[in-house]
This record gives C-alpha cells, sequence and structure tokens, in this order.
C-alpha cells in the first residue's frame, strides 16, 4: 500500500496500540506523545476516542492507559478461527476426498459466511473460491447452517438487520421463507442450496459446534448443480454432517 492511502489517525491510534501492547503497566498520555513524538493534543484525542470505544481502559490512581479486555477478546477469536482451521483440516481434506466437491470451513460475520478454510477437489471442474471470501448468509449453505443452528433469540438478533437481497432468480428473499427453511434444516442436521448465490452453483454444509455446543462454524462442500443434485443431496448432506460432527468432537463438543 503506497503512502496516499494512509489515514494518518488511524495509523497512529495502532501505533499507539502496538506501544500499549508491549506495556503491560500501562502508560500516561504525557509518556504515549512522548514515546511516539506525537503532538500532545493528537494523542489525546486518539486515546479519548479509543477509551471511549472500549478499546483501552484507565487506572484512575496512575492516569495510565492499557489494552482492555474487548481488543483481548478480537484477538482469541482470530486465534479460534486459525486453531479451528488448523484442527478441522485433515478432516476437511478426508470430507473432500470422499465428496469429490470442494471443501470449505465458514464463520459468521456480520450477516455473510467468511471461508476461514479451503481444500480445493480433484475434480475437472473447479468451484472459484478462497479463503477470505464472502457470501451473503442467506444464499449460502455454509451460511445457512451457521444460522439455523444458533439458538432463537440470537437467530432473531443476526436476522433482524439483514437484507435479504437478490443475487440469482433463486435467491430467497423473504425473511419468513427463510425461517422455515431453516426450521427444515435444523430436522435434517444439514443444509443444502442450488443456484441461490451463483446461477450453476450448489452446495451442502452443517454445522461445527464448540465445546458448550454452540456453533462456531460450518463445513460446506461446493460443486456444480450436476454435482449436488436433488437426487445427490441427501447423501452428501449425511456425509457433510458425519464430517462436520467428527469435527465437533475435535473442537471438544462431545453432545
Amino acid at each position: 500500500m503506497t503512502q496516499r492511502y494512509l489515514v494518518p489517525a488511524i495509523k497512529r491510534a495502532f501505533e499507539i496500540i502496538d506501544l500499549l501492547g508491549q506495556r503491560d503497566s500501562g502508560l500516561t498520555i504525557s509518556e504515549i506523545h512522548r514515546l511516539l513524538g506525537l503532538p500532545l493534543s493528537s494523542a489525546a484525542t486518539i486515546v479519548y476516542t479509543l477509551k471511549d470505544l472500549g478499546y483501552l481502559e484507565r487506572d484512575d490512581q496512575t492516569s495510565s492507559y492499557r489494552l482492555s479486555v474487548k481488543l483481548f477478546g478480537i484477538a482469541r477469536r482470530a486465534f479460534d478461527r486459525m486453531d479451528l482451521a488448523t484442527e478441522c483440516h485433515s478432516l476437511l481434506e478426508e470430507a473432500v476426498r470422499e465428496s469429490g466437491l470442494t471443501g470449505h470451513l465458514a464463520v459468521l460475520r456480520e450477516g455473510e459466511s467468511m471461508y476461514i478454510g479451503r481444500v480445493q477437489s480433484d475434480s475437472l471442474v473447479q468451484v472459484s473460491t478462497y479463503i477470505g471470501l464472502r457470501w451473503p448468509a442467506h444464499t449460502a449453505a455454509a451460511g445457512k447452517a451457521l444460522l439455523a443452528f444458533l439458538p432463537a433469540p440470537e437467530l432473531e438478533r443476526v436476522l433482524k438487520p439483514m437484507i435479504l437481497n437478490k443475487l440469482t432468480p433463486h435467491t430467497i428473499t423473504s425473511k419468513r421463507v427463510l425461517a422455515r427453511q431453516l426450521e427444515t434444516f435444523r430436522r435434517a442436521g444439514y443444509t443444502w442450496e442450488r443456484n441461490e448465490g451463483e446461477v450453476g452453483l450448489g452446495c451442502v454444509a452443517a454445522p461445527i459446534f464448540g465445546p458448550r455446543h454452540e456453533v462456531m462454524a460450518a463445513l460446506s462442500l461446493a460443486g456444480t448443480t450436476h454435482q449436488i443434485s436433488s437426487a445427490t443431496i441427501p447423501a452428501l448432506g449425511k456425509l457433510a454432517k458425519k464430517f462436520a460432527q467428527q469435527m465437533s468432537a475435535r473442537l471438544g463438543d462431545h453432545s
């Protein structure tokens, strides 16, 4: 990234976060100003903003600031995603070999499913995806799995702000219809879609649970609608469910 794209205030904010990450006891605004060579007013404004947003906390006795639990929580979630992808990778490879489809691990982020793991199949026809790719949750089997197995209050909270945009003629755009579909998926234990996110592609998925039986991620198997047809969905869904259960056990879910 070239210099012209840098936002000075954001750059300074992260410089302060990096500095405080090295000082467990915290630093005062004057110390931050001196160590980073920032104008005192700029250092103070950024620190006050970070504190108001919950990323810093202040020690009233020493007037020093340190990183908050909120930041550690964000870091922990990033580590959890890496740990999950690493722990489940060998099983994802097995699922891909057995199904002949491209396999993904996905997590829910702001109403979208985001791939954190991917294993490509040996099929001549390849699905063009990558780690970090996001799909609106209502259009993807992985997203539907992440939604369907949430506790009811959490599902309601996630669905409320979601806008069900129409990506193809087959995309579900009604929350009422989506809710009925999610109930069907809960009973089956796996999810599926054909042509909803992209015409000609389909996917089956199953939820991956953590130690407290909370939905942590989803395993999805993607291919063409010829590979994922109404005739093959039941067997592929059971396969996805089998490997997702093995992944859940590996992550500590023994329910």
